[in-house]
């Protein structure tokens, strides 16, 4: 059987130097990083921050930690007026950094034919790039374009571009669609995936708070078979710093998680997917 491939999103690392990320990242025994650029999600996104010289940065900080970046959460509203522009420069950082698959919850169901429009334009400067956009279901009502498999596959077709598959959340489908089957409906997106995010999680008066893997209700077994058999790379997304209200929207927390925190929930993580799958990570 195909091993699969885990690496872990900074998300939970928001407020905090990529160098602690990283590093504790490392120390985990995670070898793959997926940066979190997420809009509305963490803190100011500057346009310096997908230029030239953060991408050194990052390459820096790789290299120094010896670690790999494949993905780049790259969340933002694909139906704004100025998405092209904003998002393909995006898509030339995560080139810059190495990444292939760029995750993006696109927006809101209302924009949608001007988003669907938008990602034909971006679908080729992703084919440039070397790059893949990849889809990602919504987790609140600023990202219901895409809430099901059935809305995904409309999309897509709606684009027609191998430059754009899906990123798939299980966890996002909790908060937004809270009636349907999680994992099931993340089953049957896959056909359509390059890449996956992995986020347990304990719905609590209804809002919805993030765990270690294995430590929530979503039980993942059946899908990490699907994901090795389609050789879809995953990263573990579990952003302690927010939880989602009765709502489904975030509400970010006043101060940085303890790096200690996050390194025991990443290890707790680790050690069930590996408990799950019967391999270690790092051997992959």
């Amino acid at each position: 059987m195909n091993k699969l491939l885990i690496g872990v999103n900074t998300a939970m690392f928001d407020g905090l130097e990529a160098d602690v990320a990283f590093r504790t990242i490392k120390q985990a025994g995670f070898r793959y990083v997926e940066l979190a650029y997420n809009q509305g999600y963490v803190g100011d996104m500057p346009p310096a921050l997908f230029g030239e010289k953060n991408a050194f940065h990052i390459r820096e900080l790789l290299d120094k930690h010896q670690l790999r970046t494949h993905s780049l959460g790259a969340t933002m509203n694909i139906g704004a007026l100025d998405a092209v522009e904003q998002f393909s420069r995006r898509i030339r950082f995560a080139n810059m950094i190495g990444a292939k698959w760029i995750n993006a919850c696109v927006g809101r169901n209302a924009d949608r034919a001007r988003i669907i429009a938008n990602l034909r334009e971006l679908a080729s400067v992703a084919y440039d790039n070397g790059c893949v956009i990849c889809l990602e279901n919504g987790g609140d009502p600023n990202y219901d374009v895409f809430r099901l498999a059935n809305d995904g596959f409309e999309l897509l077709d709606a684009v027609g571009s191998k430059s754009v598959a899906f990123n798939v959340d299980a966890g996002n489908i909790v908060s937004l669609c809270p009636d349907a089957d999680p994992i099931e409906q993340a089953i049957a997106m896959l056909p359509g995936a390059q890449h996956c995010h992995l986020k347990d999680l304990q719905v609590c008066d209804g809002e919805v708070h993030f765990t270690p893997m294995g430590y929530g209700q979503l039980n993942y077994v059946p899908m990490l078979k699907e994901l090795a058999a389609l050789s879809i790379p995953c990263s573990l997304e579990i952003p302690l710093r927010m939880h989602r209200r009765r709502d489904s929207y975030p509400v970010r927390g006043n101060s940085p998680v303890d790096p200690l925190r996050s390194l025991e929930v990443l290890i707790q993580s680790r050690e069930m997917l590996e408990k799950w799958l019967g391999y270690e990570l790092q051997d992959e």
